[in-house]
This record gives structure tokens, C-alpha cells and sequence, in this order.
């Protein structure tokens, strides 16, 4: 009879202890990170470099103070489309991806504060252009454009050139990643909209409007569908959404003489080279307005 209390309190010793770890683990294990929550009207903040700020000329402060901000960029659509209750564009041509999160961004306007310094905690909806100047294609393309035309640079035969084309693409990666973090953590429960690089170069170069044989167009192009795959890869870590804005521009490149969505090489004052006109404006606007989970 004794035996039998004995292993009896043993038991229910060992229950009660057992009990109490498990709630001991979970009171001190790190809470799961909330989930973006439905678009509703929220706070939406717009934050990156040019392909956000537009670049194209504007009779506005914005676009003079240093960041080329243009009055109808792509996030001001995308406002006009979703009707927040609060606005604010933080967009800054030049930026990298530090100074969305960690350093001031020094501009010829005067020197831009932290772009995450303006997003609330509450904000539904952010997005975010971001990478190019961190990976710095241009320097790429750069190596690759042909001074006359049918010619052929062979840029996609060089493996030296395909050894710094992954380098650049993976310090890109490794700069984005900790910014996206970082916004992740000041707003939890924001859909996080990243739009991708590229669009500008299509399947055929068009001297001189994007000086490049053919063979080395498409190869540049391919280059950014793999930019975009690791901006994707960056994204996805913090729960959000990406937009390839490369192979959704597919036809409306800047060889597009009748509907462009990017100048070329020869702008001068619509908008900075191989970046969105209007048009190329609103049509992201429309890309990143149906991937808002509603």
C-alpha cells in the first residue's frame, strides 16, 4: 500500500514539474512574428532609390532637394490607388540599401535622414526599391555597350565578366537582406512590397538607344532575371511580396519606340537614362497595386 502511494506522488510529482517547464519555455521563448495584416487603408510609406522617386523632371521641391522625386513617381499612384490615410515618400535617387535603415543618405540637395526613421509601427504598407545601387549593374552595362552600330562587345562569352556579374549580384544580396530585416522589425504587421530590377533592355539592343548587339542584350537581360531572383530571395525571408518588374515590362523596353516605359541612353530631360518615364510609372504602380493582399 505504501509502494503504491509512493509511485503515485512520484507521478504526480512528475507531471507537475513537466508542466511547468513547458510553461516556463514558452512565457520565455521569443513571441512568432506576426503576419502581414490585409491592406485596409492603413499608413503606407514608399521607400528606395530612383526607381521609386521616378527620376523623371518635375516643376517640384521634391525633385530639386537632392532625391529627384517626381510629382507622379510610381508609390504616388500607388497612394492614389489605395487611398491611405497617411502617405509618405521617403524615396531618394542614389540610395542604397543603408541608408533605408542605418546611415544618412548625403545627397547634392543637403543630407537625407534615415529612410526608416519615417515609417510607423503600425504601417500596413511599404515599398521598396532597392539593390540596383548596391550592386551597381550600370558598371556591367557599362563594359558591354558597342559605339556603333553591328557590333558585338562578346560580354556574355567572358568569364571574367560572369565571375563579377555573380559577385555583384551576391553583395547585393547580402546589403538588401539586413535592410528588409530592419523594416520587417520597426513595422511587423506591413505588407512589404519589394519592386525589382531591370525592364529597361529587352531581347534586342538598338544602337543608340540601348547600345548593345543583340546576344548581349539578351545576356544583360538575363542578368537582371537573376538580380531579381536574389531580391526575391531577400524578400521572401521577411514574409514579403516581390514584383519583377523586369519580366513584367516584357515588350515595353526602351527600343519601344510607340509605348516605352524606360528612356535610353539619349535622355536628357524626361528622365535620367534607363530609368521610368510616365508611363513606366504608372504601369509599376498598377504591378505593385495587384500584389496588395486586400
Amino acid at each position: 500500500m505504501v509502494r503504491e502511494y509512493r509511485r503515485g506522488w512520484r507521478l504526480l510529482v512528475t507531471v507537475l514539474l513537466s508542466a511547468f517547464v513547458t510553461t516556463l519555455v514558452m512565457t520565455t521563448a521569443s513571441p512568432a512574428q506576426a503576419a502581414p495584416v490585409r491592406y485596409t487603408g492603413g499608413p503606407y510609406i514608399a521607400m528606395g532609390d530612383s526607381r521609386a522617386s521616378g527620376a523623371f523632371y518635375s516643376l517640384n521641391p521634391a525633385y530639386f532637394n537632392g532625391c529627384k522625386r517626381s510629382t507622379l513617381n510610381y508609390p504616388r499612384y500607388v497612394a492614389m490607388m489605395t487611398l491611405p490615410r497617411h502617405f509618405v515618400d521617403t524615396s531618394c535617387s542614389g540610395a542604397q540599401s543603408v541608408h533605408l535603415y542605418r546611415q544618412p543618405q548625403h545627397t547634392p540637395g543637403g543630407t537625407k535622414p534615415i529612410q526608416l526613421n519615417s515609417v510607423p509601427r503600425d504601417a500596413q504598407l511599404i515599398t521598396v526599391s532597392i539593390g540596383g545601387n548596391d550592386m551597381q549593374w550600370m558598371a556591367v552595362l557599362n563594359q558591354c555597350k558597342i559605339s556603333r552600330p553591328f557590333t558585338d562587345r562578346g560580354c556574355r562569352h567572358s568569364a571574367r565578366l560572369e565571375n563579377e556579374v555573380r559577385t555583384r549580384i551576391q553583395r547585393m544580396e547580402d546589403r538588401v537582406t539586413p535592410a528588409l530585416s530592419a523594416i520587417r522589425k520597426k513595422a511587423p504587421r506591413a505588407q512589404i512590397i519589394v519592386v525589382g530590377l531591370g525592364g529597361f533592355i529587352g531581347n534586342n539592343g538598338c544602337w543608340p538607344l540601348v547600345p548593345l548587339s543583340d546576344p548581349d542584350a539578351r545576356w544583360m537581360r538575363q542578368v537582371f532575371n537573376r538580380a531579381n531572383d536574389a531580391l526575391a530571395r531577400a524578400t521572401r525571408k521577411v514574409e514579403g511580396t516581390f514584383v519583377d518588374a523586369n519580366r513584367g515590362s516584357a515588350g515595353h523596353d526602351a527600343c519601344n519606340v510607340v509605348n516605352p516605359w524606360y528612356e535610353s541612353a539619349l535622355s536628357k530631360k524626361i528622365a535620367l537614362p534607363y530609368h521610368v518615364n510616365q508611363a513606366g510609372s504608372l504601369a509599376i504602380a498598377m504591378m505593385v497595386n495587384n500584389a496588395i493582399r486586400r
